[in-house]
């Protein structure tokens, strides 16, 4: 499995949570977390230079 396939698995993952979830606290790390691989499944995507 590559590192592309690793990161849609957990963001699928927090999403599930995120959607699941009922404390404002957790749901913001959660929000916190799927920004951060969002941004890294972007990265990932770039050419190399």
């Amino acid at each position: 499995m590559d590192q592309i396939d690793l990161i849609c698995r957990e963001l699928k993952r927090l999403l599930d949570d995120y959607s699941q979830c009922e404390n404002h606290e957790i749901k913001e790390q959660i929000s916190i977390d799927i920004n951060l691989l969002s941004t890294a499944l972007f990265l990932s995507e770039q050419p190399d230079e």
